[in-house]
């Protein structure tokens, strides 16, 4: 069951944007967690170089490698689309993701399923995790192009799911986070 608190922060999140979560002081995981890390500054060269992981309800966050493990994250950014992304902003639209999700190995699931490994992994696919029927007779496979067109509009792309959000309207904000999350998602 999902918290009222919870579900309020979901819905600013989506009303205000990503940095909804931010300044409620991380109100929307667990209700009670410190919010995703935010020393990341657009544009800070060390920013770039590596983007920091936030690792949600810990408070702690690591630096990303500087390539993802996993070959197909690898090649999806090898895709001149995601190189010319801007991991930063990516990060930073993240928070609102971070808002439901985990992306790190071994993070509890929150009102989301954990990220970790969603590239080329079926949808609804997170053992314990109740998945809406929708979603889990869709037959996709997230892909950065599954992901791109669930994050340009959540509700359409899935009739009846249960995620909240209601998805990023620009194609630079997918791109930037869709690269962001090929790095985090693989630590």
């Amino acid at each position: 069951m999902v918290s009222a608190r919870a579900r309020f922060a979901a819905r600013l999140a989506r009303w205000l944007g990503p940095l909804a979560a931010l300044a409620l002081g991380g109100v929307g995981c667990h209700g009670d967690s410190p919010p995703a890390d935010t020393t990341a500054v657009p544009g800070n060269a060390a920013t770039l170089a590596a983007p920091v992981v936030a690792d949600v309800g810990s408070g702690q966050s690591a630096a990303a490698p500087s390539a993802p493990t996993s070959s197909a994250a690898a090649q999806y950014l090898a895709d001149p689309r995601f190189a010319a992304a801007d991991l930063a902003r990516g990060e930073l639209l993240s928070l609102a993701c971070a808002a439901c999700h985990t992306f790190r190995a071994g993070q509890d699931t929150l009102v989301g399923p954990n990220l970790h490994g969603v590239f080329g992994r079926p949808a609804a696919s997170v053992a314990d995790f109740d998945y809406s029927p929708a979603l889990r007779a869709s037959g996709i496979v997230w892909t950065p192009e599954t992901l791109e067109r669930w994050l340009a509009d959540p509700a359409s792309f899935v009739a009846g799911t249960k995620m909240g959000f209601t998805g990023y309207r620009a194609a630079d904000d997918r791109r930037d986070l869709i690269a962001y999350l090929l790095h985090a998602t693989e630590q």
